[in-house]
């Protein structure tokens, strides 16, 4: 592996100075503190603080001692109170934001609305608004220059390391928004240099190192450029992060630095680098795979293409795999079938091509271990998942672990299946029925599968269900002599006459296809899978509440609607019939209903009595031609008592004197 600096990287001139003189004064002091970190890098701050050095967020911590203004900078009130508590003050302020603070001031002075151009939360932009006076306005992105509102006179200064392109389209934009506008280049030409020279090296390498403190923006900004290449970047702030396992596959390694890491630091990851490269190459040495036509070893995914890939195998060669080489079926893109860091096993076809490279197959290697994988499924009955490719006379071509197979079309589902073509691309669990490696021939069902899973839902369900139970279903046909319901994966039937309390000609008239209904469970007979339901006895019985006014001895008018040996049916309400016995036809002995009334007939009946339970009624048209011929007599005879006079009674009297 090789380790390459960039050549802009660390401390830049502002970072290091405002270091040595925090380091000077260690020294020479022996109160002395930093007013906020001297540069965002904890290990610097820590290592002042050893030394002596400590950070103070405020002056009001201390009443005396010498105070380190850092390289960031800090507004005039600081100043001024520090002269106040008589401090001493070493200015370690970096000249470029020095000169920005003084940019800032002077344009206040001259009348200028003064934007600020870099992040407001940093501290060398809160130092440079301190400077600029109240009125400053802090924006970072053109949009917020377009939301800006026209004024005269606008004064444009920038945060020492805000990217150059982005503050000149800034510029550019707030040129609409003045008739005068005064821009002061403040941005450090180090911090363009580092970032571009981070850039380079990134594309050039296969890994990036990127050394700073997690809370710098600097080096955060650093990063982020060199993860634009592509290439793996590793943000650390100590050697003590580096994995070894970040460069095993790794030719080459970038490291850069934030401006405010210092050089110890930078010399410390390099030399672990160092020594991960050592170890990482004895491991090599000692670890070679042997290289045989034919034989198959393990190699790890380095580096993918549209069309190939290549693959680490312990050599100093790299093993190269083609398109056609990788998977069956062949795919449009290499990153469909492995990713970068993956383990594969490989299949050697020439161990020393012309070009220096290995040439291996991934597909050879997975029909071996196919074979094997197929026999063990195949002798132990376990399903394996196999991918549609397309369809063939008889079913359908399928491809199970890198190898064609063949999958029946009487193997596909339960049922015969007519357009096979909405299965392509589907991967499928099948079961090998049919194993042949010399004729590296393989066929499988689907079929037996989707049996075996029925079954144990049939036995399941059959189980969980008891006569008297109630259940919601889903209708899922319709016969002539009932419909059929779908309870949770097996059908149960509605004969037509527990459809409905009412007389039902066809199961269309209570019920449709796909509909939800809920169903009384009458019988189960798990072993000849067989269900009984009823659809009328989760309901009440209209009969009840339409016979719920009838008493016996009531008159009523009905119509005959059917006609028996034993007699005749009249309905005297909708959906309400009574018999009239042949004996309560007539008060004459006949042999038939007909001799009496037709089909169709209305007539008069007396009701001799209600069965609630079992939901019969008795009828007579006897009795209520008695009841209706009394009633004419009581009419006739003026409201005699009884109409059984006899002609003594009339004429007794009559009688006598005649005598």
């Amino acid at each position: 592996m090789k380790i390459l600096l960039a050549e802009h990287r660390g401390f830049c001139y502002g970072v290091k100075r405002a270091v040595q003189l925090a380091d000077e004064c260690a020294k020479t002091f022996d109160n002395a503190y930093t007013l906020g970190p001297i540069i965002h890098n904890p290990q610097m701050v820590k290592r002042l603080a050893q030394k002596g050095v400590q950070t103070i967020d405020d002056l009001a911590e201390i009443s005396a001692g010498t105070v380190v203004i850092r390289s960031h900078g800090v507004g005039p009130e600081v100043y001024k109170l520090a002269e106040e508590k008589a401090l001493h003050i070493i200015d370690a302020t970096c000249p470029h934001v020095k000169k920005a603070q003084q940019e800032a001031h002077k344009l206040a002075l001259a009348g200028y609305q003064v934007i600020v151009v870099g992040d407001k939360h940093h501290p060398e932009v809160k130092s440079i608004v301190e400077w600029a006076g109240q009125a400053v306005i802090v924006i970072a992105a053109i949009e917020e220059a377009l939301a800006l509102s026209p004024t005269a006179k606008l004064g444009v200064v920038a945060q020492t390391t805000f990217p150059a392109q982005e503050f000149a389209a800034i510029v550019h934009t707030l040129c609409t928004k003045a008739s005068e506008i005064k821009v002061c280049q403040t941005i450090c030409t180090a911090t363009e240099e580092r970032q571009q020279a981070a850039r380079n090296l990134s594309a050039a390498v296969d890994a990036m190192i990127v050394i700073g403190g997690k809370n710098s923006a600097n080096t955060t900004h650093l990063a982020e450029i060199c993860v634009e290449t592509g290439n793996p970047v590793y943000h650390i702030e100590t050697a003590a992060e580096l994995k070894q396992d970040w460069f095993r596959y790794v030719k080459t390694v970038g490291i850069t630095a934030g401006a405010s890491t210092p050089d110890w630091l930078i010399e410390e990851a390099y030399n672990k680098m160092q020594e991960f490269n050592q170890m990482l190459e004895q491991d090599l040495n000692q670890g070679l795979q042997k290289l045989e036509r034919g034989s198959i070893i393990k190699g790890k995914v380095v580096g993918i293409r549209k069309d190939e890939v290549f693959i680490d195998v312990g050599h100093k060669a790299e093993g190269l795999i083609t398109l056609t080489e990788l998977a069956y079926p062949v795919p449009e893109n290499a990153a469909e079938v492995v990713s970068e860091g993956q383990e594969i096993d490989c299949m050697v076809l020439e161990p020393d091509a012309s070009d220096g490279t290995i040439r291996l197959s991934k597909v050879q290697a997975d029909k071996v271990a196919a074979w094997d994988k197929l026999t063990e499924a195949f002798q132990n009955k376990k399903p394996v998942e196999g991918k549609i490719l397309k369809v063939v006379k008889g079913g359908l071509t399928v491809a199970v672990f890198g190898i064609q197979g063949f999958l029946p079309g009487s193997q596909l589902a339960l049922r015969y299946v007519e357009d096979m073509t909405e299965f392509i691309d589907q991967t499928l669990l099948m079961l090998p029925i049919e194993l042949d490696i010399e004729k590296h021939r393989a066929v499988f069902s689907r079929k037996v599968l989707l049996q075996q899973e029925k079954e144990a839902a049939e036995q399941r369900i059959f189980a969980s269900l008891a006569e008297g139970q109630t259940i919601v279903g889903t209708v899922s046909r319709l016969a002539s002599f009932g419909a059929f319901v779908d309870i949770g994966g097996v059908d149960g039937l509605v004969h037509i006459s527990d459809l409905s309390w009412q007389r039902v000609n066809s199961p269309e008239e209570v019920v449709a296809v796909g509909e939800k209904v809920e169903v009384l469970i009458l019988k189960v007979d798990a072993q000849a899978k067989k269900i009984s339901l009823s659809l009328k006895q989760v309901q009440r019985d209209p009969w009840f509440d339409l016979t719920a006014d009838l008493a016996e001895n009531q008159i009523v008018a009905g119509k005959v609607t059917k006609l028996a040996k034993f007699g005749a049916f009249v309905e005297i309400k909708p959906q309400v019939e009574g018999l009239v016995h042949l004996s309560e036809l007539s008060d004459k002995r006949v042999a038939s209903a007909e001799e009496v009334v037709t089909v169709g007939q209305m007539v008069i009946v007396k009701i001799l009595g209600i069965d609630r339970t079992g939901k019969k009624i008795s009828l007579s048209l006897v009795k209520a031609k008695e009841d209706q011929d009394r009633a004419e007599y009581q009419t006739y005879l003026g409201g005699q008592e009884s109409i059984h006079t006899t002609i003594g009674d009339k004429l007794g009297d009559l009688l006598k004197s005649l005598k």
